[in-house]
C-alpha cells in the first residue's frame, strides 16, 4: 500500500481530496545521485550504477480503455493538447538550482489541463519509470506528487520507499465521473519493457476492472 502524506488515502475525488483547481501537476522531484567515481566503468555498468534518469508518462484511455493518447519524453502532448510534457530532465539536476531538490520547482511536470480533454477521454494512468533500469529507492532522496496549480496535494510518493527491483510504477489512475475526477492510487510495480507496452498491460487491468462479478448482480 502506498503511504500519502497528505492524506492516507486509496481512492477519492479530487474535491474529496481539497483540490480546487482544473489543472493538475504530475511531478518529479528527486537528488541526484551520481556513481561512486572511486569504481571502474566496468564496475559501475555492472552494479548498474550510472546516472539516475527518471520520467513521468501519462497514458489517456477511452470508456473502453482503449488507448487514445501516451504522454512521454518521446511525445510531449496529446493531440489536444490537454496534457502537457514540460520536458524530460535527464540527470535530476540539470535544469538548474531552482529545479533541484527541495527547491521551488519540480524536476520534471506533466500538467493535465482537465477541463481542455477531449471528451471522449475517461481515464487517465499516472506512470513513473527508471530509463536507464536503476530501482527507484537508488536515489539519495526523492519524491513524486500530484497536485493543482493553486499548491493544493493530493498525494505524495516517497522513492525511498518503493521495493527493491522498482524501475517502473503505475502510480495512480484518474477517472472521470459525472462533475468530479476520481484519483485511485495502484502503487503497482510493472514489469513491462517499455512505456507503450505498460499503456498495454494497463488498459487490460482497467478493462478487468469494468468486469462486474455476477455475484454482484
Amino acid at each position: 500500500m502506498l503511504e500519502a502524506k497528505i492524506k492516507p488515502v486509496m481512492s477519492d475525488s479530487l474535491s474529496g481530496l481539497g483540490l480546487t483547481s482544473d489543472i493538475l501537476l504530475f511531478a518529479l522531484n528527486y537528488d541526484f545521485t551520481p556513481p561512486d567515481k572511486k569504481k571502474s566503468i566496468l564496475q559501475r555498468l555492472k552494479e548498474n550504477q550510472g546516472g539516475i534518469d527518471l520520467d513521468l508518462s501519462c497514458v489517456l484511455y477511452d470508456d473502453a480503455c482503449l488507448i487514445q493518447d501516451i504522454v512521454w519524453f518521446k511525445e510531449l502532448r496529446d493531440k489536444a493538447e490537454a496534457v502537457r510534457h514540460q520536458g524530460d530532465s535527464l540527470t535530476g539536476k540539470d535544469r538548474g538550482f531552482e529545479a533541484m531538490y527541495h527547491a521551488p520547482l519540480d524536476q520534471e511536470q506533466i500538467r493535465i489541463y482537465l477541463s481542455k480533454l477531449p471528451a471522449n477521454i475517461s481515464k487517465i494512468a499516472l506512470i513513473a519509470s527508471s530509463y536507464f533500469g536503476q530501482d527507484f529507492n537508488q536515489v539519495n532522496a526523492g519524491e513524486i506528487h500530484l497536485s493543482d496549480d493553486e499548491g493544493n496535494r493530493a498525494f505524495t510518493l516517497d522513492l525511498k520507499t518503493l521495493a527493491k527491483g522498482c524501475k517502473m510504477i503505475w502510480v495512480a489512475q484518474l477517472e472521470k465521473q459525472i462533475d468530479d475526477w476520481q484519483l485511485t492510487m495502484q502503487n503497482l510495480t510493472l514489469t513491462n519493457k517499455d512505456i507503450p507496452e505498460a499503456a498495454q498491460f494497463v488498459g487490460r487491468e482497467l478493462t478487468r476492472a469494468l468486469v462486474v462479478p455476477s455475484s454482484q448482480l
